[in-house]
């Protein structure tokens, strides 16, 4: 017998009240939308049976003239709410080309007091947060690139938005398809509530729906839909982030509201290549960055005003510049990258990324020490929650010889992003900077646990162990990184001719000292610092100074860590040496 109109409705953790209209979860409510109510109500009221989408309709929109898809949507969003696994549905079941039918056991329930249904934790109490990637309902494989992109988007405006923490996209990103309670990520990422949702596209048309759930509690707390079309993305990544400040009951950063790039239209086309670009970015490959500086070219193309694609282009070309990547020199890249990074700027003063673009900039390649200060410090004002502001800030502040404050950046980065690999071996890096060894392997080894094959975490193994005199493992760890770098490994085999230098093994080191030689007489790959280090690890002071002189004429970034690298300190009684640090600007007298 179908259950009662009136009755309250018990399936698994949840309790459905048709009078109040409230879906509880183990007691406590579940804030959900009116027409994802009737739609689970209609599905529980007639559990094991079929549903036709043509019934489904006529009940829950009424005289509305929708389509199919909206029914599909809400479906979606419902088993999001409820809290359906990937590997198979446990409360809603499609019917291929008929409808739906709810298939868990349905009984009434006894009526509770309302005092039941209050929460004990409030809205206010919400102090961080983390965006999990946006689930791509479009159903083609073609448009993950869209649903990283908006991902993305929505993580840097809540970011700006929001005076809370927001956990970076390298974090999050490892939640994907992930099977862990939301307890269990809330745990991990140490946040209070997290924001999921879904993305569908449909040509220019774009639909975004986001939930609020309490994190340590599974508890929904709030669910929006917005369509916009994609020429109005920004406005409607704005929208959601008003809307969840709103709920959380706090103060947007007053200082983003008069920012141009909120409020402006954009080209369809620009955005779309500028997501494409970005996805490109991430793959952090020769080809992927020369995919990513195509599509911000044409993004830019179409919306010459984007400022956007202009730091993702900076971006990308400072990436090449600084691995010696792709057809032009180091320097014409560099050039490239601050014009680009200039010209974002010039379009939107309060862009954070591109601050943070000219920072770097400044500090690796330009080596304007207060220039790049102001740009980090602008940066992290415009966006506090930016993981990578404070971790490059950080690595200049070591540079400019303030351990502590670096520290503190570094800490903030990793509280903000703590399972990025690139922020747990910039920590070791620091401490490494500090001949403070053994802490510095175990922030390498945590990288390494959650990116087994990142290169930098085996590199930088490999130069704490030739410190600690452990030469064998040094040589065994800058091998892996060669094994991993593959077609790229002459950007990794110095360290290894460093280590077979300090090893006495110095037919191996002056092999891979030949072999650098040469391809730098053929191309311009191989950095003249790679050089002088091998030369360094075979003892050989003068030769080692001379290819340093020619890494100060191409402005290398390695530079600028000399003052504070261990590995140069039988340098620094030598005139030469701190000649070197003087014109880099690391040395007064």
């Amino acid at each position: 017998m179908m259950p009662s109109n009136s009755s309250r409705l018990r399936f698994g953790p949840y309790e459905l009240e048709p009078i109040e209209r409230a879906l509880l979860r183990h007691g406590r409510p579940v804030r959900i939308t009116p027409k994802l109510f009737d739609t689970l109500l209609l599905l529980v009221q007639h559990a094991g049976h079929l549903v036709s989408r043509e019934d489904m309709i006529r009940a829950v929109w009424k005289e509305t003239f929708v389509e199919d898809g909206n029914l599909a949507h809400n479906v979606s969003v419902l088993r999001k709410i409820l809290g359906e696994g990937s590997n198979g549905h446990v409360y809603i079941e499609t019917v291929s080309r008929h409808g739906y039918r709810f298939i868990l056991p349905v009984e009434e329930a006894a009526k509770i007091s309302k005092t039941s249904v209050s929460s004990t934790r409030t809205l206010r109490d919400m102090h961080s947060l983390a965006v999990l990637p946006l689930d791509n309902l479009s159903g083609d494989p073609e448009q993950e690139y869209f649903a990283d992109g908006m991902t993305e988007a929505l993580i840097t405006g809540l970011a700006q938005l929001l005076p809370l923490k927001v956990i970076s996209r390298t974090s999050v990103v490892r939640y994907r398809g992930t099977q862990k309670s939301l307890p269990q990520i809330g745990e991990e990422l140490r946040v209070d509530a997290i924001v999921e949702g879904t993305v569908f596209r449909v040509g220019r048309r774009v639909r975004i729906t986001v939930q609020l759930l309490d994190a340590s509690l599974d508890r929904h707390l709030w669910a929006a839909t917005y369509e916009r079309d994609l020429r109005d993305v920004l406005r409607l990544q704005r929208d959601l982030a008003e809307a969840i400040a709103a709920e959380i009951q706090l103060t947007l950063n007053p200082r983003k509201r008069g920012s141009r790039a909120s409020a402006r239209r954009l080209s369809a086309t620009a955005y779309e290549t500028y997501l494409k670009g970005r996805y490109c970015w991430h793959l952090r490959t020769e080809e992927g960055l020369k995919q990513s500086i195509d599509h911000y070219q044409i993004a830019i193309k179409k919306d010459p005003e984007y400022a956007l694609a202009f730091t993702g282009l900076a971006d990308s070309y400072a990436l090449c510049g600084s691995r010696r990547l792709g057809e032009r020199p180091p320097q014409e890249n560099m050039r490239k990258a601050k014009e680009a990074a200039l010209r974002g700027l010039e379009l939107d003063e309060n862009l954070a990324d591109a601050h943070l673009s000219l920072a770097t900039l400044k500090f690796q390649f330009d080596w304007d020490w207060d220039g790049a200060e102001r740009e980090f410090r602008s940066a992290i004002g415009l966006n506090p929650n930016s993981a990578t502001s404070h971790q490059r800030y950080a690595m200049y502040l070591a540079t400019m010889s303030r351990m502590k404050e670096a520290m503190h950046e570094m800490e903030c980065a990793r509280n903000l992003d703590p399972l990025s690999p690139i922020i747990l071996t910039a920590t070791g890096r620091l401490l490494h900077f500090q001949r403070r060894y053994d802490e510095a392997i175990g922030f390498q080894r945590q990288a390494l646990a959650i990116e087994p094959n990142f290169v930098e975490a085996h590199f930088n193994l490999g130069m704490i162990f030739e410190q600690k005199a452990m030469f064998q493992q040094a040589i065994s760890e800058f091998r892996k990184a060669i094994r991993i770098a593959g077609e790229h490994a002459d950007y990794w085999s110095a360290a290894l001719g460093h280590a077979y230098g300090l090893a006495g093994m110095k037919n191996e080191a002056v092999r891979i000292l030949d072999n650098l030689q040469q391809l730098t007489a053929e191309r311009s790959i191989v950095s003249p610092f790679d050089i002088a280090w091998v030369h360094l690890g075979l003892g050989e002071v003068g030769p080692a100074l001379l290819w340093m002189e020619k890494a100060l004429e191409e402005r290398c970034g390695a530079l600028v860590y000399q003052n504070i690298e261990p590995a140069l300190d039988p340098l620094r009684e030598d005139g030469r040496f701190q000649g070197l640090l003087r014109r880099i600007g690391l040395r007064h007298d």
